[in-house]
């Protein structure tokens, strides 16, 4: 079979596509099944995209679910500084970050040093998003193309009495590549 011209193939990679649904009543916890933890680096997604030719760039999409979840103490306490989680996601070819984006997920739906005591986890729900078109992809290797997480920082809701807990986790990964032909504007033309 031959391959019609101007075709490029599609490289993608996609894990934990079908989740369970989040639980709607306590405990409220996240259905998502990688765990992270404060400091780690993790690599989520690798696609190797064959050599392209001269002139073409490869196009990078990727789509991360992941949440966090603020648990109290075992016994009713009161809310004074929320938790939250720091997070970077990355692209990167061959090992040499393309693009980077930092998200936090903030704890919600908790008042502050109010009446209403913190007696239930709070699961807050994120998506990232990286769109990157690789304009120096190597010419002669395939090109090793990696999502990952890293500078994470998992940080406690602050409460009057006990100690409560941050847990942060990865959901659905989408990972594509895609190589194209540049259609760049001459300088002249802009």
């Amino acid at each position: 079979m031959t391959k019609p011209e101007g075709f490029s193939p599609v490289y993608f990679y996609e894990q934990n596509s079908l989740l369970p649904l989040t639980p709607t009543i306590p405990p409220l916890t996240s259905p998502f099944p990688i765990y992270l933890s404060t400091g780690e680096t993790l690599n989520l997604a690798l696609i190797n995209v064959p050599a392209v030719p001269r002139g073409w760039d490869v196009l990078l999409s990727s789509v991360i679910n992941w949440s966090a979840t603020f648990t109290p103490p075992e016994t009713a306490t009161t809310l004074t500084i929320p938790g939250y989680v720091d997070a970077t996601f990355e692209l990167l070819r061959n090992g040499i970050i393309l693009t980077r984006l930092t998200q936090t997920a903030v704890q919600k739906a908790t008042p502050l040093n109010t009446s209403t005591d913190f007696t239930t986890a709070v699961p807050t729900y994120e998506i990232a998003s990286l769109l990157h078109v690789d304009t120096n992809p190597v010419l002669c290797q395939t090109n090793t193309y990696t999502l990952r997480v890293t500078n994470l920082s998992l940080v406690a809701p602050v409460v009057t009495s006990g100690t409560a807990t941050t847990t942060a986790q990865i959901g659905s990964i989408h990972f594509v590549a895609k190589p194209v032909i540049a259609a760049r504007p001459l300088l002249a033309e802009l």
